[in-house]
């Protein structure tokens, strides 16, 4: 039998979390959480998640992409980062990872709220490719 593919939620918001975790471990994944940017790099490194769930507005309005380039330059093998947040409805700023991949060093960037079909869809999209 095949190891359940890891997934690190990493957001400040409790509801998101947990609402979350129901779907994708219905989904058939495992489920890691971290509450904070700071606690997220923790458990990138203790527990080597297969793909990351990254909200951008946290303990600061931009935490998640500062996190994102973190975990893009302390690891080697890259893991997917799906970028989950709202900051584009409270900015106006229409994000795209394709165009600024250095500032934006995320695989998809996806506006909450997001239906769990479609986050299911883009994390099983990211292992395939992985996998390939």
């Amino acid at each position: 039998m095949s190891e359940k593919v890891r997934v690190l939620l990493v957001d400040d918001d409790p509801d998101f979390v947990e609402a979350n975790t129901i779907v994708l471990e219905a989904s058939g994944f495992e489920v890691i959480s971290a509450s904070s940017g700071a606690e997220g790099l923790q458990r990138v490194e203790a527990d080597s998640p297969d793909v990351i769930v990254l909200d951008v507005m946290m303990e600061n309005t931009d935490e998640g992409f500062a996190v994102a380039r973190d975990i893009r330059r302390r690891l080697q093998n890259p893991v997917p980062i799906i970028m989950l947040t709202s900051v584009g409805k409270v900015t106006g700023y229409d994000f795209r990872p394709e165009e600024n991949p250095d500032f934006f060093p995320v695989d998809v960037f996806l506006e909450k709220p997001v239906p769990p079909p479609v986050l299911v869809g883009k994390i099983r999209e990211l292992v395939s490719k992985g996998g390939e």
